[in-house]
This record gives structure tokens, C-alpha cells and sequence, in this order.
């Protein structure tokens, strides 16, 4: 919130194509898609006339217990674009929550299938990374500038080194450092792997402080 002490607000009124249209008229190029939800772009009319389709029928309804064409139509084309082995889908409405949903699946599978593996519920991770900012998503991240005033909230983890050609942290030069970088991450995995219930990455990594 210290921007807004900063500077004044932005107030953005409507939306075209790739472009924010503030309320004294001012265009913005919208360079990251409104945080990467927008990728065709405002009031694209295909998507607008599917969504006046659907608001004309029903605007939500719960999934305890119900389902919905839409639902299972989209599960459908997730599962058949999905790499070989993802037959089921979990709906989420933000990344953050996917995020816990994700973790507390993890560690309920081992839970429920592997009994005899014993306690895990611990979680690797990389440095840098972003995953979004509820507690669990939280916690398998690493920006301090977002989180550090939260750390007495947030579960313990196991962290490694990112694959960072630009700022190497072991100051190698790709190719010829043969990914020196992976190999504490085959270490961590290798030793602790009787305790972790799965290593969450990002595959890339788009607000890397």
C-alpha cells in the first residue's frame, strides 16, 4: 500500500484489446495480461459473447455435490491436453489456493495410500520462488520483501537453489558448468526423501525477486 501513499492511484475505468483506459481517458499497455489472467486481451467479443451465454443461463453454483456442463467439458480437454497419467482435475479460483489444495493433497496421499512411508509433510522448494501469498503458498516461497513480517506464521521447508544462469550462485557459465546447480537439488531429494511429500517449482519463474 505504500505506492498509493507515493503516488496517486491509478484508476482504471475499462479495458480494450491489450490496453487499460484509466478514468481521465489515459491509455496503459497492460504488459503483464492483469497479472496473466487477461491473455486475449479486454472485451475480446468471442469471450464476451460465450460469457452472456452462460450469465443468461446461471452465473455459479457450488461444486459440494453438483456439477456443471461447463465444468466437465473444460475437465474433459484439461485431461486430454494433460500429460499421460492426469485423469482428474481439482478446480481452484486463484493460484494461491491452488497452491494449498495442492500441498494438503500431497500430504494426504501419502497419508492414505502410503501409511507405511511414514510422517511426510515436508515440502522443497526453491529459492526465489513465488507460489502466491495464503500461509502454505507462502511458505514454499522465498521474497523476503513480501513475507519476511509473516515468518512466525509459516511451516518449516527445504529450500535449493534456482537454476539462475543470469546471477549463478555457484559463479558457472552454462553450458560448460554441465548444470552444477541440480545437483543439491538430487541431493536433498536423495537424502530426505523419506520425509518429503513433494518438491513444488515453477516451471518459470515469473516474479523471481
Amino acid at each position: 500500500m505504500q505506492e498509493w501513499e507515493q503516488e496517486e492511484p491509478l484508476i482504471i475505468e475499462r479495458g480494450k484489446g491489450s490496453y487499460l483506459i484509466d478514468t481521465k481517458g489515459k491509455k496503459y499497455l497492460d504488459g503483464t495480461s492483469s497479472i496473466w489472467v487477461n491473455l486475449h486481451g479486454h472485451r475480446h467479443p468471442v469471450l464476451n459473447r460465450a460469457l452472456k451465454k452462460q450469465l443468461d443461463k446461471i452465473a455459479h453454483s457450488t461444486f459440494l455435490g453438483l456439477s456443471n456442463p461447463p465444468a466437465i467439458e473444460l475437465a474433459r480437454e484439461l485431461i486430454r491436453i494433460a500429460p499421460k497419467g492426469l485423469t482428474r482435475v481439482f478446480y481452484s479460483d486463484n493460484g494461491s489456493t491452488a497452491v494449498e489444495i495442492a500441498l494438503k493433497m500431497a500430504v494426504q496421499y501419502w497419508q492414505q495410500r502410503r501409511p507405511e512411508a511414514g510422517p511426510k509433510n515436508t515440502f522443497l522448494h526453491l529459492k526465489l520462488a513465488y507460489h502466491g501469498d495464503t500461509i502454505g503458498a507462502v511458505s514454499v516461497g522465498n521474497i523476503e520483501l513480501f513475507h519476511s513480517r509473516f515468518k512466525p506464521l509459516l511451516f518449516s521447508t527445504l529450500e535449493a537453489e534456482p537454476p539462475y544462469c543470469y546471477r549463478c550462485p555457484l559463479n558457472l557459465t552454462y553450458p560448460t558448468c554441465r548444470m552444477a546447480c541440480i545437483d543439491p537439488i538430487e541431493q536433498i531429494l536423495k537424502s530426505r526423501h523419506r520425509a518429503l511429500a513433494g518438491f513444488i517449482i515453477e516451471p518459470l519463474m515469473q516474479a523471481a525477486a
